[in-house]
């Protein structure tokens, strides 16, 4: 299997004989997806994933629509374990907001955001374990996003989120998904954003099958939603029958999104960090002590065009105290910058997770460190042949470490695993 991005192109090693690999599984199933009849325009009932949405955005999509997906998502810790949300989930389907199409079907998704369009297979992935070398995660995951989206879904029985997969298709799947995108859609609507969506159904038994005999011999590695496979992962061991074999039980499987890499690629993009107690001259005394370059600059361009332009054996960072910056220096022991960071910067500087946030933007970064002293460190992403390489070796990068984009918009299709 190959990945292509950026005149890249990477191999996976096998990690056992192909007779013998455990297969990637992508099955249909009932979607529960939003009645427009009833909640009226989808575009106002559809929202970004849960982990990049702020205060302003939540306000805005509950204000355009009142049965925006986020009502479901959105961690609520006064809700917890999320018996309010599972009471919405039911109300909703109750009235008619949400129903479950008749029979098993896998969804073709395609979206176009600021003129890129990403293609994929929307399904229920069948959850394999990291050493099978079939689902293949690049992150480190923190314990809470885990225990709470564990408990959403737990809750509620249900999957309101796919997480987000990439591999390498083969020409026979491209072939299939380009006559079903000629088809009459199930839903077509622009998002408030001016994003574009378009929703295709496969149903038939030969179609179906034909996916699945494509999908076997692959492997797809988890752009987004490592929490969500994690808890996937937790929920399968709970809930599944003592004894039952191997995708036997609707918990042996988690929903998912699919794309081909070569066809539609993704980008990677930057996470930025946020550290509390901690003030830029901590930052210029603790980088000196360790031997570390701290340059001052005048604004934010200047400081991240430093990063741009840093050596390939050293790794650099943006930091600021919302007022002043400079770029602290390091020479390199990793290939991902993230992992610079978390494994030699962090420590030196005596941060520890607690005092650690995680921003998809620089902008909502800095407005995060106007409450109190804190810092925010700026970090370029990792290109696409790491991030690949990493996971074939088996080794994580630090929690956070890439933003693949642009995203899925979450509510097309939801999944309730008692609609089996």
């Amino acid at each position: 299997m190959a990945v292509v991005q950026a005149g890249h192109r990477f191999s996976y090693d096998a990690a056992m004989p192909a007779d013998r690999r455990t297969p990637l599984v992508l099955s249909p199933f009932r979607g529960l997806r939003f009645d427009p009849s009833v909640v009226g325009d989808l575009g106002s009932v559809v929202s970004p994933p849960y982990d990049v949405l702020d205060a302003e955005t939540v306000r805005d999509l509950e204000a355009g629509n009142q049965h925006n997906i986020v009502r479901l998502i959105l961690a609520r810790t006064y809700e917890r374990p999320y018996r309010a949300v599972r009471r919405r989930l039911e109300a909703w389907r109750e009235d008619g907001c949400l129903v479950p199409d008749p029979e098993p079907t896998l969804y073709v998704y395609q979206y176009t955001v600021d003129r890129v369009t990403v293609r994929g297979l929307i399904g229920l992935v069948a959850l394999r374990d990291e050493d099978e070398g079939v689902v293949l995660p690049h992150e480190d995951v923190m314990p809470g996003p885990v225990d709470d989206r564990a408990v959403l879904m737990r809750t509620t029985a249900t999957n309101p989120e796919p997480i987000l997969l990439v591999h390498h298709g083969t020409a026979g799947l491209r072939d299939l998904l380009d006559l079903v995108t000629g088809r009459v859609p199930l839903e077509e609507f622009d998002a408030r954003d001016g994003s574009h969506h378009v929703l295709w159904g496969i149903i038939d038994p030969g179609e179906l099958s034909a996916v699945a005999r494509e999908l076997e011999s692959g492997r797809a590695l988890i752009a987004d939603g490592h929490h969500r496979y994690a808890a996937y992962l937790r929920l399968r061991d709970e809930q599944r029958p003592a004894g039952a074999p191997a995708d036997s039980s609707p918990w042996d499987f988690g929903l998912a999104m699919l794309v081909n890499q070569d066809d539609h690629p993704l980008s990677i993009g930057p996470i930025h960090r946020s550290v509390s107690a901690l003030t830029l001259a901590d930052v210029r005394d603790l980088s000196r002590e360790r031997g570390d370059e701290v340059t001052g600059c005048t604004d934010r361009e200047t400081a991240l065009a430093a990063l741009a332009d840093t050596r390939p054996d050293q790794a650099s960072f943006a930091v600021s105290d919302g007022r002043d910056w400079v770029v602290v220096t390091t020479w390199r022991h990793h290939e991902v910058d993230a992992s610079v960071l978390h494994s030699e910067i962090l420590p030196a500087w005596n941060v520890v997770e607690e005092q650690i946030g995680y921003h998809h933007s620089l902008d909502q970064a800095l407005q995060e460190i106007t409450r109190e002293p804190a810092v925010v460190v700026a970090v370029r992403p990792p290109r696409l042949d790491q991030v690949m390489a990493s996971a074939e070796r088996g080794e994580r990068m630090p929690r956070k470490a890439t933003s693949f984009a642009p995203k899925p918009r979450m509510g097309l299709v939801m999944r309730d695993l008692r609609d089996a």
